[in-house]
């Protein structure tokens, strides 16, 4: 009877153990299926879809559709808004999560002042690039994506190439720029430090609000999230902005971060700054949210941009 209750017990502890690992995976695949496929993101059917804003809706400017290949052989398409002269200079944005091409309106007047062509495109999965509406690759394919887009820019002829990215294409604008020497400079805004940070962050959040504190738990957890999304993904070749900016310099980096940002915390800008070796021009805008620097603090964002891009030419 001893030994039945025993094996009993033994059995009960085995299946309690095989619960809470299936609801452990189950845990992680849910939250990993958030980090890759945001509220709202979606990729419309290409054969169907056409935006009904557009450069020249928004801004009053000329455009032409553009595609290039990617690495794999995918297409890559966007807009392709031409300077007002003959440009040497071209600036290739790079959108946030759930976001296309059409994220950088706001900003395309200033751009556009600049004197670039500015290539606006759709990372793969997103708007009408090629996808199967997978969700975000992590920086990772988006980094492709915008070393390709730069070298359309110099198929195209242009000279100097800047890389500009807020949020996700910010981290993928790091991460091209390490790995292409031919981007000539980067200016970034809320770009997250690592992904695995980002995740234990709104673990962070949540335990916060139950009055709770374990960042051993949400920072293991953070790192089970992105192992998951790699593996689901594919992503074989991850890397970490911050692993990798420091292979930016000499090259020109300007770093933008909110200082009320409620989803990329100053700590990655803080963590970004201190791995670029304090080669980074660091600029904190205090009463700044997401991505929204521009409008908070719009003339001296083009002055700033302004002074970057003058500096890059007297370099050249």
């Amino acid at each position: 009877m001893n030994g039945w209750s025993l094996g009993g017990i033994g059995a009960a502890v085995l299946v309690a153990i095989i619960v809470l690992l299936l609801a452990s995976f189950v845990a992680v695949w849910l939250e990993s299926r958030s980090l890759t496929s945001p509220q709202g993101y979606h990729q419309p059917d290409p054969k169907t879809f056409t935006f009904a804003q557009t450069p020249k809706t928004e801004a009053g400017l000329d455009f032409e559709d553009i595609s290039f290949p990617a690495r794999n052989g995918q297409t890559v398409r966007g807009w392709l808004v031409p300077s007002d002269q003959p440009a040497d200079l071209a600036i290739v944005t790079l959108h946030g999560a759930g976001g296309n091409r059409q994220s950088y309106f706001d900003q395309l007047s200033m751009l556009h002042g600049l004197g670039a062509d500015v290539l606006m495109f759709d990372a793969r999965e997103n708007g009408l690039s090629d996808g199967r509406g997978r969700g975000i690759g992590l920086a990772v394919r988006e980094a492709e994506d915008a070393v390709a887009a730069v070298e359309e820019m110099r198929r195209r002829g242009h000279k100097t190439v800047v890389a500009y990215g807020c949020s996700l294409g910010g981290s993928a604008a790091i991460i091209a720029a390490a790995r292409d020497s031919s981007i000539d400079g980067i200016i970034v805004e809320a770009s997250l430090s690592s992904f695995e940070d980002f995740v234990a962050d709104k673990a962070n959040r949540r335990l916060g609000k139950l009055g709770l504190k374990a960042n051993w738990a949400t920072s293991i957890w953070g790192r089970a999230v992105v192992a998951m999304s790699r593996w689901r993904m594919g992503l074989e070749d991850y890397e970490r902005p911050e692993d990798v900016i420091d292979q930016i310099a000499p090259r020109p980096l300007l770093l933008i971060h909110g200082g009320q940002d409620p989803w990329v915390i100053e700590a990655h800008a803080d963590r970004l700054v201190e791995r670029s070796n304090q080669t980074a021009d660091y600029w904190l805008i205090e009463e700044a949210g997401h991505c929204d620097g521009y409008n908070i603090r719009e003339a001296e964002y083009r002055a700033r941009v302004d002074g970057f891009i003058e500096a890059l030419r007297a370099a050249d």
